[in-house]
């Protein structure tokens, strides 16, 4: 493993187990987390990484940080709510802190409507349906749409049927290019009867219905996903940065 790839473990490692601490309620709603020193000490770590995983936690939205007297933990593990926090690509395709669970496995169909979204010379696609779940309970159904060459590559990998994986991340180590953008569409609909019971809604009632599509270097579009989510289980904030900002 590389340099970058075992300073990637230990941030993981550590971010993952301050979350499950203030999960499992060892740090209170407001309480002040320990010092990037104290923790340091502690897991035997550099501040870099302390910092990271911080970082991610107050992406996650179960720690904010108050310059000049320190990290306090957040109501989010309380109520039970996933809050995600967007500012990067990368961010918008991780699930940190979530499982996943698969409820129709890859299967290629005919669907003129979504083969055309994806820019398909047919109507041939490949779809598959998934479930999101945050301390076991379901908050997000997504519906995914790929090229019929993508849908065969991920059904060769074996994708897990259940785990903390996610199936944009599985797709892009099988690409031939990298995936460097996606746009999507955000509003609130009627829960669908057919979805409502998967995420514990009732039928008719409002959820965030979104719509993303992802696209490699050339502008090729390679997924889209529909997703229905809980908004008593989700929210979703979006952190935007000005550019040529550092």
């Amino acid at each position: 493993m590389s340099e970058d790839g075992r300073k990637m473990v230990v941030y993981r490692e550590l971010s993952d187990s301050l979350r499950g601490a203030i999960e499992r309620g060892e740090f209170k709603e407001g309480e002040q987390m320990p010092t990037e020193a104290e923790i340091c000490e502690r897991y035997g770590v550099s501040r870099h990484t302390v910092r990271q995983a911080f970082q991610s936690l107050v992406a996650d939205g179960l720690v904010y940080r108050v310059p000049g007297r320190g990290t306090f933990v957040t109501r989010l593990s309380r109520r039970g709510k996933y809050l995600r926090s967007i500012g990067t690509l990368e961010e918008m395709m991780s699930w940190t802190g979530t499982e996943m669970e698969v409820m129709q496995p890859v299967e290629i169909t005919e669907d003129v409507e979504h083969a055309r979204r994806l820019e398909l010379p047919s109507a041939e696609v490949a779809t598959l349906r998934v479930r999101r779940m945050y301390g076991g309970r379901p908050f997000v159904m997504t519906q995914i749409y790929l090229t019929p060459e993508a849908g065969e590559r991920l059904r060769e990998k074996n994708l897990p049927a259940s785990g903390p994986g996610t199936v944009i991340g599985t797709l892009e180590e099988i690409l031939p290019s990298p995936i460097v953008g996606a746009s999507q569409e955000l509003t609130a609909i009627p829960s669908p009867r057919f979805i409502s019971g998967l995420i514990d809604c009732k039928p008719g009632e409002p959820l965030l219905y979104v719509e993303r599509l992802y696209y490699l270097e050339d502008g090729t579009p390679v997924e889209l996903a529909i997703s229905y989510y809980n908004p008593k289980r989700y929210s979703y904030r979006l952190e935007l940065r000005r550019g040529g900002a550092h």
